[in-house]
């Protein structure tokens, strides 16, 4: 596997190659001595390499197989942390174009980061999600919806008139084919949608959600809420009795652990 080499190119060839068995793939990168010649710099890619005139198939058997997930050099990622520190901008994760003085404090959401949002019930929280979700939408990122406290009809119902900005036409039937339409363009968004509704058992609720990152490369999950998730049932594991806060506690570090695994953000 060759793509570029930067950051996002060394996240999508590890990407390829755990789909198609990371011990069959061997990854391409520039050594410190095979640069250009003239600029000094390393290629970008094999189209750069070519155009420098490198030595090519030097550089395809340099290629090594992906280290161990917990071992790594500063070789492994030396051109990430460069490429990072030049190109800021790149990193910075995704921003909440609609409301700007949020993204101008938080600076994007990035992938394989969690965030969580607290605040009373009937605060907005499941509003603001909805807003969230419909942005990033908006700008092509596959974000997936995992709602448990109201039903993904009533959900959609909400998010249609976010989408549309502008009231419904609710109980009006001479307005059905611009509520089609405005259907048509909202089923066009990158969003997919969990079936799980209230109590549901955490291991399935990741199960589903590594089939998405894996399946329809979603980078955005959002499940809301952890309260309506979380039952009775699921305080007791392996005959010791958990109260809500610590099952909380566990469902938050199987969360924060699968973002930074699979290299999407759930918030």
């Amino acid at each position: 596997l060759w793509m570029d080499n930067d950051g996002p190119g060394r996240e999508g060839a590890e990407k390829f190659a755990n789909k198609l068995g990371a011990k069959r793939c061997l990854i391409v990168t520039p050594k410190p001595d095979q640069v250009d010649p003239k600029t000094n710099k390393s290629p970008k890619d094999a189209n750069d390499a070519l155009r420098m005139g490198l030595d090519m198939n030097a550089m395809l058997e340099s290629a090594e197989i992906m280290p161990h997930e917990q071992l790594l050099k500063f070789a492994d990622f030396r051109e990430q942390v460069l490429h990072e520190i030049i190109n800021p901008d790149k990193y910075a994760g995704v921003g909440v174009t609609s409301l700007p003085v949020f993204t101008s404090i938080i600076k994007g959401f990035r992938r394989g980061e969690m965030t969580l949002l607290t605040g009373p019930t009937g605060s907005g929280k499941t509003t603001f999600l909805g807003q969230l979700s419909l942005d990033f939408a908006e700008q092509g990122v596959n974000t997936l919806w995992g709602s448990f406290e109201i039903k993904n009809t009533r959900l959609v119902s909400k998010l249609l008139q976010q989408f549309s900005r502008e009231p419904l036409p609710i109980g009006q039937p001479d307005k059905l084919e611009d509520l089609r339409a405005l259907s048509d363009r909202f089923e066009e968004l990158p969003l997919h949608f969990l079936r799980f509704h209230g109590s549901a058992d955490i291991d399935a609720v990741i199960e589903a959600m590594n089939y998405a990152a894996y399946v329809h490369d979603v980078e955005h999950i959002i499940l809301d809420n952890m309260q309506f998730m979380i039952s009775r049932d699921q305080m007791k594991i392996g005959g010791s009795s958990y109260d809500k806060f610590e099952m909380q506690d566990i469902a938050i570090a199987k969360f924060r652990k699968f973002a930074t695994e699979n290299n999407v953000h759930v918030t």
